[in-house]
């Protein structure tokens, strides 16, 4: 847990989020062998259960020289602060979860690496939105970043934005969305065949 809030771009704030990561190797006593692997929207901080050929003999990454650290990202299922986490006034957050902070999730990063007594990384590496967040971290961070790795990232065109509207809508269209506070005996309907009878 954070020991202060982490102010959003959004002008929110989240209280002393959560961040659960997973280190692999060790920390070597000039504390220089770190490495971030920033995990894509659907990975978790076990990128060695995702990504195991990245350890691979020969591969990017040696565990007998690299400690490699993976933080979930924020707004994430897998522990880390997200949409189930409670509010000040004790209810679930769901859908009012604070949307569209890629690069606060690196100033997190950052304060939980300060915290491990981490200040510099040999390498930051990630893959669709974590390789936005290597380059996030050469851009807000060049001082503690000694290499990046760039993963299947490129600008989201209009089309992108568009296709990410869309699907937003097709979400927020189900009967079942109730604002985003979804019972556990109604589910979000799985047949979107409804959006084809839509006005």
């Amino acid at each position: 847990m954070l020991d202060e809030h982490l102010l959003l771009e959004c002008g929110r704030a989240l209280a002393c989020p959560t961040l659960h990561y997973a280190v692999y190797g060790r920390l070597n006593a000039a504390r220089d062998n770190a490495v971030l692997v920033c995990h894509a929207l659907s990975g978790s901080a076990l990128v060695g259960s995702w990504w195991p050929e990245i350890f691979a003999p020969g591969a990017v990454l040696s565990l007998e020289h690299d400690f490699v650290i993976c933080i979930n990202m924020l707004g994430s299922c897998y522990g880390s602060r997200a949409g189930l986490s409670e509010s000040r006034d004790g209810r679930e957050l769901r859908s009012g979860f604070p949307a569209g902070f890629n690069s606060r999730q690196c100033t997190g990063q950052a304060r939980l690496l300060d915290s491990l007594g981490i200040r510099r990384l040999r390498l930051v590496l990630g893959g669709s939105i974590g390789g936005m967040q290597a380059i996030d971290w050469t851009i807000l961070y060049p001082e503690r970043v000694e290499r990046a790795l760039v993963i299947g990232v490129a600008p989201l065109s209009a089309m992108g934005l568009a296709l990410n509207h869309l699907q937003r809508q097709a979400i927020e269209h189900d009967p079942e969305w109730e604002g985003g506070r979804y019972l556990p005996q109604r589910p979000p309907r799985r047949d979107w065949a409804w959006l084809a009878r839509s006005p």
